[in-house]
């Protein structure tokens, strides 16, 4: 069949395509029947499906990772689109195009890779600046840093994802130590590389993005010291105060326990990095939503739960504010 993808589902219309069946869960209704909730991918986004009846029937069918083939009609629910599912089945590896599931970065990543290479010889001459060109020598995580998602779903979560945030965050780095020079431009700098350098073991991604064994235990921050450990046991020497303080940016860049952070930023330089880190996530994720959302809401999106409010996603084209001139006289 002709794949339709979730960014082309429209309210109220019957569909037949293939997804990604990323996640499922039996649940129980307000009435105490149990029915199967589905959230379904693809490169262009993911859609939340029921299957009312029968639902632990349908599940036996299938499991989380697979590519399926379903039958629906799509469904408004909170300003959101989800599909009323009435049959899913399995596809099997060969019968689909894998490139119709995992999205990939929009922006060429050989172009941002030599970006990166250029933001390192930015650095100035120290251990900060041997270590990151430590790991542009290492073509083992420079292979897994140029096709790593940054995340499964809140932002960058498509392959290439990471390379385009820490491309970014480094960029914002620079920006902040220009505007406030007292900050150590080489250790900020190093920890914008490194922040999230432990996200190359954190995920996989074959027909969707979601997080390996040791990622859902251990977790990228832990991960990422590791990794820098293990790169300064090769070096010939290296500060142990650098060490610390780089480890430290890494383990508190989430800027809170309640989201993830190891330690609470204890430096300037590593509130400085939580916060372009934080900024940069968010733009990419509210980017996302607006480019993501549909036609029928207008000038806003839907509801975000997460974020606790609508976006705006402009006014409509060739829209203009009525001027003095142009308002109807009052009577």
């Amino acid at each position: 069949m002709p794949k339709l993808f979730i960014s082309e589902l429209k309210p109220n219309i019957e569909i037949a395509s293939l997804f990604v069946a990323s996640e499922k869960q039996l649940k129980t209704a307000r009435n105490g029947t149990t029915y199967l909730d589905v959230k379904l991918a693809d490169k262009t986004g993911e859609v939340s499906g029921k299957i009312w009846e029968k639902g632990g029937e349908a599940s036996a069918v299938f499991k989380a990772g697979d590519i399926v083939s379903l039958r629906a009609k799509t469904e408004l629910y909170r300003d959101k689109i989800q599909l009323n599912i009435f049959e899913i089945v399995p596809v099997p590896a060969g019968k689909y195009d894998p490139s119709d599931f995992l999205p990939v970065c929009p922006l060429d990543r050989d172009l941002l890779l030599e970006r990166l290479i250029k933001l390192v010889a930015g650095m100035g001459e120290g251990p900060f600046r041997r270590l990151s060109e430590a790991v542009l020598a290492d073509s083992s995580i420079m292979a897994r840093l140029k096709i790593a998602p940054a995340a499964k779903a809140m932002h960058h979560a498509y392959i290439g994802g990471l390379l385009e945030h820490t491309v970014s965050v480094m960029t914002l780095a620079y920006r902040v130590c220009n505007h406030y020079p007292g900050l150590d431009r080489n250790q900020l700098i190093a920890g914008a590389f490194f922040h999230d350098i432990g996200k190359i073991e954190e995920f996989v991604y074959d027909t969707h993005i979601d997080y390996s064994d040791v990622g859902r235990l251990v977790g990228h921050m832990v991960l990422g010291t590791q990794i820098v450990d293990e790169l300064i046991r090769r070096m010939d020497s290296f500060p142990a105060e650098s060490a610390l303080l780089l480890k430290h940016l890494i383990l508190s860049h989430h800027g809170e326990t309640q989201f993830g952070a190891v330690r609470l930023p204890a430096s300037r330089e590593a509130f400085a990095l939580h916060l372009a880190d934080d900024l940069d996530a968010k733009m990419n994720s509210i980017d996302r939503i607006i480019a993501n959302s549909n036609d029928h809401n207008g000038a806003w999106t839907g509801y975000e739960t997460i974020y606790g409010r609508h976006f705006f996603r402009g006014f409509p084209s060739g829209a203009e504010e009525t001027s003095e001139e142009q308002a109807p006289a009052r009577s």
